[in-house]
């Protein structure tokens, strides 16, 4: 739904534009749940670091490279110049979501030190992190955006900070430990929602009024690290986390295998499938193509994924 939208998003203060600003703001808290997920997972469990590793690679090596070389053979057959593959690949994303795959050799990086302070750190030290990292990523770069430097770009950044080097605080691994954090936290499903309902609409009114006061379409509000999203993200994981458990479902198990390769697929599918078939965003009333487009991204992109990995040495890279 997040890329959906964002084919709407500069069509500014139009009906379309305004529809992508609120369903983007509703899933603007999707990527950093993904991290949040693996730091829960993975930061209280105890492995080798060979082991550790060993089971990274396989799980992200091969998709990343796969991946890599479908898109630019689908740019080389669009005649786009994509000489030197491998360059390109070690460069960095060949198609603008692959960006996660690469986030993620990162990530992976810092957990086996991150592992250490989550498993023998107190409380307050826990939270002296997690309130160091939320002001020096998100909170100090918003106030210095909006009340001293006032700009439209989608990025935040800790610059201003570099005397300080606070910006060994910052980044995507306060999403790790907060993930880990947020897992063991019982405030309750209802309030869970309500966080990540609030934060959401923060994310989209503050989104409308940059935008207006700018004249043109604004994503400062949209950054992972904005102060609305990572409350966002808070406020969904831990209600998820406050669900009753149920049984283990095999039908869940087999779309989470699935997950991976559909994210990597589904760019494709939005552009060029879902135009050439004459259904995606742009038909009729936004408020409804853009759920029902994205749903048709998801289950496509889901079935295709689901069809290759019956084939055994396929798995490993879809």
């Amino acid at each position: 739904m997040l890329h959906v939208s964002g084919e709407t998003f500069s069509n500014f203060n139009d009906i379309w534009w305004l529809a992508g600003n609120v369903y983007d703001s509703l899933v603007r808290s999707c990527v950093p749940i993904f991290i949040m997920i693996a730091g829960a997972t993975l930061l209280p469990k105890q492995e080798g670091l060979s082991n550790f590793f060993k089971k990274r690679v396989i799980r992200i090596i091969p998709p990343l490279l796969l991946w890599s070389v479908f898109y630019l053979w689908w740019l080389s057959y669009n005649g786009m110049n994509t000489s030197n593959w491998l360059v390109a690949i070690l460069s960095g994303p060949t198609m603008y979501h692959l960006w996660y795959f690469y986030a993620l050799v990162g990530l992976y990086l810092t957990i086996p030190i991150l592992r250490r302070f989550h498993q023998s750190s107190t409380r307050s030290e826990y939270l002296w992190f997690l309130g160091t990292w939320l002001m020096v990523s998100s909170i100090i770069p918003t106030i210095q955006n909006l009340f001293f430097n006032l700009h439209c770009e989608g990025s935040i950044s800790v610059e201003q900070l570099s005397p300080y080097h606070l910006s060994y605080l910052s980044g995507y691994i306060g999403y790790l430990m907060l993930g880990a954090f947020a897992a063991k936290e019982n405030p309750g499903w209802k309030v869970g929602i309500s966080i990540y309902l609030f934060a959401s609409l923060f994310t989209s009114i503050g989104t409308y009024l940059l935008s207006m006061h700018f004249g043109k379409a604004c994503q400062f509000f949209f950054v992972y690290l904005s102060p609305s999203v990572v409350v966002a993200a808070y406020g969904l994981f831990v209600a998820f986390m406050n669900l009753r458990a149920g049984a283990p479902s095999k039908i869940i198990s087999t779309l989470a295998d699935c997950t991976l390769g559909a994210y990597g697929l589904h760019a494709f599918i939005i552009d060029p499938v879902s135009k050439i078939s004459g259904f995606n965003v742009s038909m009729g009333n936004p408020w409804l193509t853009i759920p029902l487009t994205s749903v048709g991204v998801f289950l496509s992109s889901l079935f295709l994924i689901y069809i290759v990995r019956l084939i055994p040495p396929l798995r490993h890279v879809f």
